[in-house]
């Protein structure tokens, strides 16, 4: 069976009915107090109090009567650098060249939400749901691109089902810039696809103030557009020249110029372009095993949250494998600089932050081909959603600090197969977010009394005790920065002689 286009008598009925669904799911749906929480909430209260982004004493004292009872001590420590210069400030925030204090991550997310906070509170309402509106604000313009890219209301109504089940109804409460960033992010590339260049690069500029690698974007759209366009009649000369309009030159600009907000703020304050990239990055960590990590694990990995997407894309694309190249490309581009991160093992709703949005250039793919079939087919569509579902299910079923229900399941039959990154299986092994592992410290994975697996690291001079080493017969298998897995527990013997 296959599912038509049909296009709708009154233009007005699709924004309209959108906006009274999010509205009313907006309603129902109450934020998550969690990451990077702090940091957002004090730079909404500051912006929408006194008009800046410096973090001011009252600012936390708004915080504490807003939310009685809740982050005391990290209210406190924040407090306590705000009071005394020679103080340390909280983890997150930075002192500025004049000695002000600012969130280490840009404004622009609580930049948004101040204006529907200081409403939400003048109304009575809780003010700190005006993070889930701002979402759904994100997601009303996903929409509106949706139905100028499919030009379809139905189609368009689909297109906001798959983004849903491909990782934002995870991130759909949680007050953090994800779920705006993916939903932007996805909205540039529809936008700009379907001959608006400048909207879609401004949304994607908007996307890319909290998730810097999102830049990426002014490069890879117009090599989607001209993939999408591209007239081999006319050879690949002609073809670029019609992409790189006057028009299409000028979005871009756009686009970067509200990108370059957030460096130029950086640069001005802190000297750098990015405070965070210089305080909680490390370059060395950029490897095969962090690549692996983004795509296939089994935790957090990019295919745990689009696994229908993926299998569509790889059944459509086969006759025209274009879009999904440029789309693995692009995502290729989007993970390495995020592999640098030190906290790989940080907040996360099933599928990792970064994966998440960047999983967005799957989606957009996959769009793109379903755009081109008079018919939609309704077993593929079908098929598609079910397994989004499930993985949604799945996403939503555990803590980011507890192995997921799939990697307890390779775990227990197969763990020869599944080597996670080292922080992953480190902090999941002890239910702890410690931003790093210890080198010093042997993490095991148990079921029952059984010990499955083991993390160890060469420069653990407590693994083995003086005069023992690593039994030889043990199976190992090499990880990142000297660590290693052993399946099954730590066995130690005597030490050759002239053996480290």
């Amino acid at each position: 069976m296959t599912m038509t286009t049909q296009r709708p008598r009154h233009a007005w009925r699709f924004p309209v009915l959108l906006a009274l669904v999010l509205a009313a799911l907006a309603a129902r749906v109450d934020p998550l107090y969690y990451g990077d929480v702090v940091e957002y909430m004090v730079n909404t209260v500051a912006i929408a109090d006194h008009g800046t982004p410096d973090i001011r004493t009252q600012d936390v004292a708004r915080m504490r009567t807003l939310l009685p009872g809740l982050f005391v001590e990290p209210y406190d420590q924040l407090e306590q650098g705000l009071r005394d210069a020679a103080a340390p400030l909280l983890t997150g925030f930075v002192r500025g060249r004049d000695g002000d204090v600012f969130a280490i991550h840009f404004f622009g997310y609580p930049l948004l939400a101040a204006a529907p906070f200081k409403l939400f509170e003048a109304l009575g309402l809780p003010p700190f749901k005006a993070f889930v509106a701002l979402h759904a604000a994100a997601l009303f313009v996903l929409g509106l691109a949706l139905r100028r890219f499919l030009r379809s209301d139905l189609r368009a109504w689909i297109g906001v089902a798959l983004f849903m089940l491909s990782g934002g109804v995870l991130y759909l409460r949680w007050i953090n810039p994800e779920f705006v960033s993916a939903s932007l992010l996805l909205a540039g590339l529809l936008f700009f696809g379907s001959g608006a260049p400048m909207v879609g690069s401004v949304l994607a500029g908007i996307a890319a103030q909290q998730n810097p690698t999102i830049f990426l974007f002014f490069g890879f759209a117009p090599l989607f557009k001209l993939a999408l366009d591209y007239d081999r009649a006319l050879g690949f000369n002609a073809n670029l020249r019609a992409l790189l309009t006057r028009r299409t030159l000028a979005g871009l600009a756009a686009g970067i110029a509200v990108f370059a907000m957030p460096p130029m703020f950086n640069l001005w304050q802190f000297g750098v372009p990015n405070i965070i990239a210089k305080l909680f990055s490390d370059a060395s960590l950029i490897g095969p095993t962090r690549l692996v990590s983004f795509y296939f694990d089994l935790n957090q990995g990019m295919i745990i949250g689009i696994p229908g997407v993926a299998l569509a894309l790889l059944w459509l694309g086969r006759r025209a494998p274009g879009l999904p190249l440029v789309a693995l490309l692009f995502t290729l581009a989007l993970a390495l600089p995020t592999m640098a991160v030190l906290n790989w093992n940080s907040g996360a709703a099933g599928v990792m932050r970064y994966a998440f949005w960047a999983s967005m250039a799957f989606v957009f793919a996959l769009l793109a081909l379903l755009r081109d079939l008079a018919r939609w087919p309704r077993v593929l569509l079908g098929a598609v959603a079910a397994i989004q579902l499930a993985a949604m299910l799945h996403g939503g079923s555990y803590s980011y600090i507890d192995f997921s229900p799939a990697a307890r399941l390779v775990l227990a039959h197969a763990p020869r197969f599944y080597h996670p990154e080292p922080e992953i299986f480190g902090e999941r092994a002890t239910r702890q977010d410690n931003n790093t592992i210890s080198p010093g410290q042997v993490y095991t994975y148990r079921q029952g009394d059984a010990i499955i697996k083991t993390l160890v690291n060469d420069a653990n001079p407590n693994a083995c005790g003086a005069g023992t080493a690593l039994a030889p017969d043990l199976p190992q298998v090499t990880s990142m920065h000297g660590w290693r897995y052993i399946d099954g527990p730590l066995r130690c013997v005597p030490a050759l002689p002239n053996s480290p």
